[in-house]
């Protein structure tokens, strides 16, 4: 089994909502406006620093986790700098 955490700017949240819908992931916990930095500069929710980032996190089997990396690797590559898509991958030992 595989942790799936899904970084990405506010205005991706529903392309990748329908793209982990699409790939039959029917669970999934949102953070939808998170305020960080990166290198793609602050996303602070100020005139300064507009706009905000979420958070996606997915456990799936790893074989249904491939699946998913491939597309959300083909969403990211289209993607412009400013709405850049990061996913963590890791290993999940055990869930209770």
């Amino acid at each position: 089994m595989k942790l799936l955490t899904v970084f990405c700017s506010g205005s991706k949240v529903e392309e990748i909502r329908r793209l982990v819908d699409s790939h039959e992931v029917h669970g999934y916990t949102e953070f939808p406006e998170v305020l960080g930095s990166g290198e793609r500069g602050r996303r602070l929710g100020t005139r300064a620093h507009p706009g905000t980032s979420a958070v996606i996190l997915t456990a799936v089997a790893s074989e249904k986790a491939e699946e998913l990396i491939s597309a959300l690797e083909a969403l990211a590559r289209a993607c412009s700098p400013e709405e850049g898509i990061r996913v963590l991958v890791l290993q999940v030992e055990r869930m209770i």
